[in-house]
């Protein structure tokens, strides 16, 4: 299952959620995201591509930017004093779009994400609830994590 983006048809600028596509791929190429390797961080960027554009378009961007730096703040306190090798402040990357991806689900309970299925000889479209995209991202996360 690939998935591409939500159901929902709202149209507008992501700027801040590209810029901070951008911002986050810098960081995990310069390695400054703790502990993360390619894959956590692969997985991190496609969950920010899915979650937050939908948010962002109905927050604006400067609302949406604002509360995922104040979330990533105080989330890289946390990480920070849970990961003693880090120091008192981590880069949190894991934990804002979690927050985002929660947010999306509060906003639009019934979306959903178009994603294909790529079975041998026949690739469809289908269209999967937004609340279990983010258990697979979640679950595929903590796998990762744990690996």
């Amino acid at each position: 299952m690939i998935p591409f983006r939500d159901n929902m048809d709202l149209r507008g600028s992501v700027w801040g959620t590209l810029a901070l596509l951008l911002v986050y791929l810098v960081l995990a190429l310069i390695g400054d995201i703790p502990h993360m390797n390619a894959w956590q961080v692969l997985v991190g960027l496609i969950g920010l591509w899915l979650f937050a554009p939908y948010v962002e378009r109905r927050a604006g961007t400067p609302l949406f930017v604002v509360g995922f730096l104040v979330v990533a703040g105080a989330t890289g306190f946390l990480v920070g004093a849970v990961d003693e090798a880090s120091g008192p402040y981590a880069i949190s990357f894991f934990l804002p779009i979690l927050a985002t991806a929660g947010v999306h689900v509060i906003l639009a309970p019934r979306s959903k994400i178009i994603c294909l299925l790529p079975v041998p000889f026949a690739m469809t479209f289908v269209e999967v609830p937004t609340i279990w995209v983010t258990v697979i991202w979640l679950a595929l996360e903590i796998l990762l994590t744990a690996a």
